[in-house]
């Protein structure tokens, strides 16, 4: 049987497990087939693609052991694990053909900008202008699979040295302890990017379940203080209550119906969230901004504090199950997106790094958190791109007497 057929038959065996699944409620029979629909994911996931095993992290970290902890410590339903899934299994179906190519040899410039940013990067974590290092994370991981050679271990190997030196800098005098969905999937994205071009098989459900567990059990958000706790005290973590607040939206839905303007200016905020305010005053502000003013007080949101929608959260918020189908339009744009990343010429399919830095965000946050994350690293992403492009793309080498 054909790889295309097998997955058309395992998605409407999924689709008929979930149409079970929102009718029983049975919480046994919806536990096993939380696992039926986890593998299920898995069996979607190309290892071998970026995209799709930084998206298959975050899935196991904020959605399958979320729902898992919460349904055994305070009876959560899976509810929102199940529709979930069902979007996460169409996002992977749209970006199946992401996968990394052989790693090539671009000569010496994408190693020197390489070195040269991670040089600037540390100096300014260390004189405290660690908030400019942020956007261009993206971009040095990006050079950094472009300074890899396929199997040339030896090479490898010393730039990925020198982004751990430059992540290990970074964590211990620029990073707040805040953001670890974003900062961890750094440096878990740059070791995933070394381990193709060496081609040493990463097992994605050891990829998305270890890291996920750690998180579980790390009771410090400093990375350098290895304190653990038990499962229970992990609850309250901003890893898992997310789900937990996720999984009554419905509730709020069902007391003030659909409030169609709420998620017109999220949708907005999501794709125009790089104009500043001071030129757009009137620019919504994202969901968990909204939600904290809404339901908690408005001093948090001062203070900047928000809540995490998880992966498709707001839009059961503002319009129930209607937002099953909406979710399924963004995460189509966003996929769509994501192939033209994948296909830009000159960067080998890097480019959909891009969004693979934060695919983490995507399940934790949702589509507001996302576009957040991504918008300043993609502006710096374009810049820099546009103005080191033909040297890229050119594979242009400073080496005397050399030629390609």
């Amino acid at each position: 049987m054909g790889s295309k057929k097998l997955n058309i038959y395992l998605l409407l065996i999924f689709i008929g497990l979930l149409s079970v699944a929102l009718t029983k409620s049975e919480s046994v029979f919806s536990l096993m087939l939380s696992f039926v629909f986890y593998f299920f994911i898995g069996r979607l996931v190309n290892s071998r693609s970026s995209i799709h095993m930084m998206f298959f992290l975050g899935f196991s970290i904020f959605i399958f052991l979320p729902g898992l902890l919460n349904w055994y410590y305070l009876d959560v339903s899976f509810e929102l694990f199940f529709l979930s899934s069902f979007i996460a299994a169409f996002f992977l179906f749209l970006t199946r053909d992401t996968q990394v190519k052989k790693f090539i040899d671009y000569g010496v410039f994408p190693k020197f900008l390489f070195v040269l940013l991670s040089l600037v990067g540390s100096l300014l974590a260390i004189t405290d202008y660690g908030g400019f290092i942020n956007p261009i994370f993206a971009f040095l991981i990006i050079l950094l699979s472009l300074s890899f050679k396929q199997n040339n271990i030896k090479n490898n190997s010393i730039f990925i040295f020198i982004f751990i030196l430059f992540f290990l800098v970074y964590s211990n005098f620029a990073w707040s302890g805040f953001g670890r969905t974003v900062v961890i999937g750094w440096i878990l994205l740059a070791l995933l990017q070394f381990s193709y071009s060496i081609n040493y098989k990463v097992n994605k459900y050891v990829f998305g379940l270890v890291p996920g567990i750690g998180a579980t059990l790390l009771s410090d958000r400093d990375i350098f203080k290895l304190e653990f706790s038990g499962f229970e005290n992990a609850l309250n973590d901003s890893a898992y209550g997310p789900y937990r607040l996720a999984s009554t939206f419905i509730e709020y839905f069902n007391q003030r119906g659909f409030d169609v303007s709420g998620f017109w200016d999220q949708i907005l905020f999501t794709f125009f969230v790089y104009i500043p305010r001071a030129i757009w005053p009137s620019k919504p502000y994202g969901f968990g901004f909204e939600y904290t003013v809404r339901h908690l007080d408005a001093y948090l949101a001062d203070a900047g504090h928000s809540i995490a929608s998880t992966l498709i959260g707001d839009h059961i918020y503002y319009l129930g199950y209607f937002g099953v189908i909406t979710s399924l339009l963004i995460f189509l744009i966003i996929a769509l997106i994501t192939n033209v990343l994948y296909k830009i010429k000159g960067l080998n399919g890097n480019g959909v790094l891009l969004f693979s830095a934060s695919m983490m965000v995507l399940v934790w946050g949702g589509m507001t958190s996302f576009s957040a994350r991504v918008a300043l690293p993609s502006i710096v992403f374009v810049l820099l791109f546009t103005l080191f492009r033909r040297f890229l793309t050119r594979k242009v080498r400073f080496v005397w007497g050399a030629s390609n």
